[in-house]
């Protein structure tokens, strides 16, 4: 079976006919310390351990969480240290258009970690897929009107390159050119297939909206 490419994944997804994606993404300047930056998906596992180191290298940092006045999401943020001084609280939703702008608008850096968690749908397409991209194009377009933004930094994981044609061949290396194989991971339906293929759209997504800018 023949590779599919990043744009040839992307129409396979949401049938684009001229679909496009540029080799790299655009280089910025590097967000300086004291600076604030936004961190979506804070209350996660991941998220908290951000932001306590950037809260632990003098940055301001503004949480874009779903519930700020529910303590089960928020009381370990606020615990961290420095969190009184530099960490703001902002209520967003993924679902909600413009909900990132407040707490996106003012800062250099963004950090996008908020995602749906499904590993099993009876309709990924509707269910995972694109309620997700719609989510991360929010983001983006906060982004991209609140004019003071330089980077953003879009986490994903191996389910994006894992599921190549190749994929579990003994030392086989992954690395930028690697990307899952949409109709591999259709038929295969490997457990968690659906969150490889969200990711991997979330990533060409992420490609196509700087490309259009």
């Amino acid at each position: 079976m023949q590779g599919l490419n990043i744009t040839s994944c992307f129409e396979m997804v949401f049938g684009e006919e001229n679909a496009q994606v540029p080799e790299q993404m655009p280089s910025n300047q590097k967000v300086r310390r004291e600076s604030t930056v936004c961190v979506t998906g804070a209350a996660g596992f991941i998220g908290s351990w951000l932001v306590m180191r950037l809260l632990e290298r003098g940055y301001t940092v503004r949480t874009a969480v779903r519930d700020t006045g529910n303590p089960v999401k928020t009381k370990h943020l606020l615990d961290l240290p420095g969190a009184n001084e530099r960490l703001i609280l902002y209520k967003a939703d993924m679902d909600d258009e413009g909900s990132f702008d407040a707490a996106i608008d003012g800062c250099e850096g963004v950090f996008h970690l908020a995602t749906r968690t499904v590993f099993t749908s009876p309709d990924p397409e509707n269910e995972v897929i694109r309620p997700t991209v719609n989510g991360l194009l929010n983001v983006m377009r906060s982004c991209a009107k609140a004019r003071s933004v330089k980077r953003v930094v879009f986490t994903s994981s191996v389910g994006a390159m894992f599921f190549t044609d190749d994929f579990g061949k003994p030392g086989k290396i992954y690395d930028e050119t690697c990307w899952t194989n949409v109709e591999l991971c259709r038929r295969l339906k490997t457990t968690g297939w659906e969150g490889s293929l969200y990711l991997l759209v979330l990533a060409i997504n992420v490609y196509q909206f700087f490309l259009s800018k």
